[in-house]
């Protein structure tokens, strides 16, 4: 059956690898007394013609206190995930390579064309013109707004993985599969134009039936599923990709250090470096001065317009960066102003083997922590003081992170990776050790007396940590490592 404009009712996550989903609906109060918390596998796998979808099962007690459903993809060279939308917003990262996409805004202009030029010789021709089409690479996330129909496309060698939120739909078609016969399965239809009557259609688009068949999926393959191999690859009208400056290598040489290891990833084209620097500019235009931001989208950004993907992945400029602990890059609506009409932000971190994340809780946000990369120990405290988690997180596994619930990290591999999506388009943390956090707000007295202390033990607890988020491992840890 066709997959085309499915409609979901979550919030999506794409991470090329992996797939992450939000629910669209707040989560009741008493969802979140959890007691304890468990990192997640998928529950299922949907199989499609040119990949696969695997999915968490969204009516998990952890992801209803989150408001999350989560689904991870793979899309096979020359496949298309086929376009489909949301009643919910969706947030995507792309975990590894590099493709096509796109978003069709209703009402926007279609401003990609064919050229004059290819009509010439060949009589009147039907002349194609589209809405935009953008690159995606490693570390991108991509804001989808609801209703706002998505679609990729993998044109390279390498199979492309996504995380993805808003995929209940894959895990809810999966469950009909398993209690009703193949035959009711194709009697409910699968894509928006499957429950209209062929003769609305035909009216409607002014095509003949044959197309109309198509179009609602009628006598399709059931293994075509959501993504479908393009014969021939795709045509696509986009703008021709700048010669990078230097030769490329190979991400295998990464070397472990931290500096080695980010000067030795693949060089950018001269687009992908133009692009970063059109991010950083962006980014500096919308943290000056709060009046000019508090004007949200005017002349020099519509919604057709609207800039709705950045790199926090591969980004030379993290947020916080400690040599010898790690790195992490955030991406706000400060940063990224559509993440204020979908109400999401991400994180993207990277840590040495024995550093740390200080303990720290999300202030007005959820959030699932996914390992993208090696594996960490995690400790989750939640707001009464009770541990609720407290062991490793491996790659290709999820944690959410209830708000206010307070979490900290030990990487436990050389690199240990991870991308983190939190409900609010400028979500908060509070640290709880080290330099500006909550500890060092209080004065010395008032510690001191809090946690029964002497003020030279609490003069200690202030000052003994003077990093802020990153903590590197001790020396011996260090010597033991090398």
């Amino acid at each position: 059956m066709a997959k085309l404009l499915a409609l979901s009712i979550s919030l999506c996550f794409l991470l090329f690898g992996s797939c992450f989903a939000f629910r669209g609906q707040q989560p009741q109060q008493n969802e979140c007394q959890l007691e304890h918390l468990n990192p997640l596998e998928p529950d299922n796998r949907v199989e499609s013609e040119g990949g696969l979808i695997e999915t968490w099962n969204p009516n998990n007690r952890q992801f209803r206190c989150a408001g999350f459903a989560l689904s991870r993809a793979t899309i096979q060279r020359n496949s298309l995930r086929r376009p489909y939308y949301s009643n919910a917003p969706q947030e995507i990262f792309i975990q590894q390579g590099n493709g096509y996409f796109g978003l069709v805004f209703p009402g926007c202009p279609e401003t990609f064309e064919e050229p004059q030029e290819s009509q010439q010789g060949e009589g009147r021709r039907f002349r194609d013109s589209h809405q935009k089409v953008n690159r995606f690479r490693e570390g991108d996330i991509i804001a989808v707004p609801t209703g706002v129909a998505f679609w990729l496309y993998n044109d390279q060698e390498t199979p492309r993985f996504y995380l993805a939120g808003n995929h209940e739909q894959e895990f809810l078609r999966y469950q009909k599969q398993q209690v009703r016969g193949k035959e009711e399965q194709e009697s409910e239809g699968s894509n928006i134009f499957s429950g209209f009557k062929r003769d609305f259609l035909e009216d409607a688009l002014n095509v003949n039936r044959h197309i109309v068949d198509r179009l609602q999926g009628r006598n399709e393959d059931e293994e075509k599923g959501a993504i479908v191999k393009v014969k021939g690859g795709l045509s696509i009208i986009s703008p021709p990709e700048r010669q990078p400056r230097h030769q490329s290598r190979s991400r295998q040489d990464e070397d472990q250090d931290e500096d080695e290891d980010w000067q030795a990833r693949p060089h950018k084209s001269r687009r992908e470096q133009d692009e970063d620097e059109d991010d950083e500019k962006h980014s500096r235009h919308h943290h000056k001065g709060g009046s000019r931001r508090q004007q949200d989208n005017g002349i020099e950004e519509t919604i057709c317009s609207a800039k709705y993907r950045q790199n926090i992945g591969l980004s030379s400029s993290p947020d916080i960066y400690n040599p010898q602990a790690g790195r992490i890059k955030t991406v706000t609506s400060l940063d990224l102003p559509i993440l204020k009409w979908i109400k999401l932000s991400a994180e993207h971190g990277s840590l040495h083997k024995n550093a740390i994340f200080v303990p720290h809780y999300n202030l007005n946000a959820n959030s699932a922590i996914y390992a993208l990369r090696g594996r960490a120990w995690l400790q989750v405290v939640n707001h009464n003081g009770n541990t609720v988690f407290d062991g490793e997180l491996e790659a290709g596994r999820v944690l959410i992170v209830p708000q206010n619930f307070a979490v900290a990290a030990k990487s436990l591999s050389d690199k240990f990776q991870y991308v983190s999506f939190k409900t609010n388009d400028r979500a908060a943390i509070a640290r709880l050790a080290g330099s500006s956090s909550t500890l060092n707000g209080l004065p010395l007295d008032v510690l001191a007396a809090t946690f029964n202390l002497e003020r030279n033990e609490a003069r200690q607890l202030k000052n003994n940590n003077p990093f802020k988020f990153l903590v590197p491992p001790r020396e011996s840890e260090s010597r033991a490592s090398a």
